[in-house]
């Protein structure tokens, strides 16, 4: 499976979960695929081309209905990290939550049929989102 880490990540991170992909889950920076001016609907299509899903801090990306219908629409999984505090967070606390949770991303990917949203809290936490 395909994982494409958005902007609102660090290029940092994006590198070391690349270094770290296995067999079941590929990391990719959206910016060194779709080019760092690339719009959402080009990183939506990308993502949707490559049959990858879509990872992201920007939680104000699913509360925007056009921007949360352009997502659906794509036909994409999107995971989106939820907690008010991970933004505010150093690098490594950033990077340790991302990493904790990637065997549950792995999981929600292979068990959920594409559009979805999932929603991840604080408290690492999974919600759906899109229902």
């Amino acid at each position: 499976m395909k994982f494409v880490l958005d902007a609102t990540f660090s290029p940092k991170l994006a590198e070391a979960l690349k270094a770290l992909s296995e067999d079941d889950a590929e990391f990719e920076y959206a910016p060194a695929l779709f080019g760092a001016a690339a719009d959402d609907s080009t990183i939506f299509q990308g993502v949707r081309t490559r049959e990858a899903f879509l990872i992201t801090l920007d939680t104000k990306m699913t509360k925007r209905p056009q921007q949360r219908a352009a997502m659906l629409g794509a036909g994409i999984g999107v995971f989106v990290f939820t907690g008010r505090s991970l933004p505010q967070r150093t690098f490594r606390e950033i990077a340790a939550t991302v990493l904790a949770v990637t065997d549950g991303i792995v999981s929600k990917a292979r068990e959920t049929e594409r559009p979805f949203i999932w929603g991840i809290s604080d408290q690492r936490k999974f919600d759906r989102l899109d229902e």
